[in-house]
């Protein structure tokens, strides 16, 4: 995208920056930067007091976002009379216009997705170690009926002591049982605050690389903007090439 501002004290048109009045040293119609793909230039229109860059007059040259550059003068501002731009702002508005106007974001798009990707990712391998801590309990449980028969074995009588022992083992497999409940039930709440993390941290970086808006993580949303193509937001940012 091309952009061209004129620069002067008295310029017009729908890209303009006016100088105040009250810099007389600066022309009427001073100069002319242009934006043309990220690289900006100014040129200076032939002005009575010059266009200096880094202290140095110049008639056209290339800018950066850190050069200084005076209107009128080399920084030397006697009665206000001189003009310094705001490069910073120019650049930052001129980066703003080019996006706003453009609609192809199929490259940015593809890190978005790739946002999605890594939060599914981590949210499987969340779950996947909480299944495998949730299960061991149960193997443990599954494992006593196994102790309990052999104690019967080894008193095949069955004395008094026997039973007391086969009672004594049903408690404790009773109150071990209620004691992995609990813990199976801490396990889900720390899967759950996990989750609740996850989508938290990525959820802000999951937004259209125009317009800003958030996306909802929580669904298959990256594959209804593939099959959709644009964003719902109505920013008109494309996602797929065309």
């Amino acid at each position: 995208m091309d952009i061209e501002i004129k620069i002067g004290r008295e310029v017009e048109g729908s890209s303009v920056l006016k100088v105040p009045s009250s810099c007389k040293k600066v022309s009427r119609r001073h100069a002319t930067l242009a934006w043309r793909d990220g690289v900006v230039t100014i040129e200076d229109n032939e002005s009575s007091n010059g266009t200096y860059i880094n202290g140095k007059r110049v008639a056209k040259t290339k800018l950066k976002e850190d050069d200084i550059v005076w209107l009128g003068g080399n920084g030397d501002n006697e009665n206000n009379e001189c003009y310094q731009l705001d490069l910073k702002k120019i650049f930052s508005s001129c980066r703003d216009a080019e996006k706003k106007a453009r609609t192809d974001f199929s490259k940015e798009f593809e890190e978005v997705k790739q946002v999605y990707i890594e939060y599914q990712n981590k949210v499987a391998e969340a779950k996947k170690k909480s299944t495998v801590k949730s299960q061991l309990p149960l193997r443990l449980v599954s494992f006593l009926p196994t102790l309990i028969g052999a104690i019967i074995a080894l008193n095949p009588k069955g004395d008094p002591t026997m039973r007391i022992t086969v009672v004594s083992v049903g408690g404790a497999i009773t109150g071990l049982i209620n004691i992995l409940m609990i813990g199976k039930s801490s396990s889900n709440d720390n899967l759950n605050e996990e989750l609740t993390d996850l989508q938290i941290e990525y959820q802000k970086k999951y937004k259209c690389p125009k317009c800003g808006k958030e996306f909802n993580i929580s669904t298959q949303h990256w594959k209804k903007l593939e099959a959709g193509g644009v964003c719902p937001h109505k920013c008109g940012a494309e996602f797929v090439k065309k």
